[in-house]
């Protein structure tokens, strides 16, 4: 029995190291860099410009909140932190965490170093010719996806899991999706092949989460999935009848998700009538003339607006064709 002794002692302190863990914890799109000292003036320039991501919303909002720490300065809470990314010189390699494992894209990367739910990265940067890996803004956007998606589906397990009748619900209909129970269900009419959902996360921000079904013999061009986006709003939102999309505000890009090609858009709606406006992203996806149009519109005057545009795609990944 002896020679179980070891192993069992190794078992119980990995088990009794993980259950000591606490949650992670900043903000979801937050990303504390800890930096080596002769990369300051690196930093200080504006060598990280190519990681701050933006998303045209009503106004052009940036996707990170970044933060930052000297090496020396890194610890206790800081270590808590849901996302960290190390830059340290050659010289100083010896400062990343052992439990980093180096990947070949010259991004070193591990989970729950410190606390549960945490993305820890590491580069190393010369400070004589300074150079980001090309997919670095790339890996801390899965990072803030993976973070969203533990907010959406597990952090408030009570009230925001879906629960078996909804996807019963709609797998009744052909296919299934994952939404939230926060979100309440505000138009439930298949026959008319509409289904909304609405979430209010307080008393000024305002989430529409649609699902329209629509045959057509319309080729699924970039114009007509956005007329197809405009028509949804006009017929079954409220007081959306004078709804329009901003042209001049507006991305579209080719997508495929789960073998279906459509178009994924990400603009600004304006009603004149009631002067107001607000941000949208809507995928449009083909399956032998049937347009599955799935939408999050957002409302919340003066204040962001792309972390319930992510949360919109999060739910949009969920979609499956049965």
């Amino acid at each position: 029995m002896k020679r179980f002794l070891i192993p069992g002692i190794l078992a119980f302190t990995l088990l009794f190291s993980v259950s000591c863990k606490h949650e992670s914890i900043g903000p979801i799109n937050g990303v504390l860099v800890v930096y080596s000292d002769s990369l300051a003036d690196f930093i200080d320039q504006g060598g990280l410009q190519e990681l701050h991501l933006v998303v045209e919303t009503v106004d052009p909002e940036e996707v990170f909140s970044f933060s930052f720490a000297g090496i020396s300065e890194f610890q206790g809470t800081l270590k808590t932190r849901r996302t960290i990314l190390f830059l340290v010189d050659p010289s100083d390699t010896y400062l990343l965490p052992s439990a980093l494992q180096a990947g070949d894209s010259g991004i070193y990367r591990g989970e729950d170093v410190w606390s549960l739910d945490q993305h820890v990265f590491g580069v190393v940067v010369d400070p004589a010719s300074p150079e980001l890996p090309s997919g670095l803004a790339d890996t801390l956007e899965s990072a803030y996806n993976d973070q969203m998606n533990s907010y959406i589906f597990e952090s408030f397990v009570s009230t925001s899991m879906t629960s078996p009748e909804r996807m019963d619900s709609l797998q009744a209909l052909g296919f299934t999706l994952n939404v939230p129970k926060s979100y309440f269900v505000r138009i439930w009419s298949p026959d008319d092949g509409f289904i909304q959902y609405q979430r209010q996360p307080d008393e000024e921000c305002l989430l529409l989460f649609s699902i329209r079904i629509l045959t057509t013999d319309a080729e699924l061009t970039e114009t007509n999935a956005i007329l197809a986006r405009e028509a949804m709003a006009r017929i079954f939102f409220s007081d959306a009848s004078a709804d329009s999309v901003d042209r001049a505000r507006i991305t579209a890009v080719r997508v495929v998700k789960n073998g279906l090609h459509g178009w994924e858009l990400t603009g600004v709606w304006r009603n004149p009538e009631y002067l107001n406006a607000g941000s949208f992203t809507t995928r449009v996806l083909d399956l032998d003339g049937v347009w599955y149009i799935l939408d999050m519109e957002v409302y919340n005057p003066g204040h962001r607006k792309e972390p319930y545009l992510r949360e919109g795609w999060i739910i949009m990944d969920t979609f499956r064709k049965e």
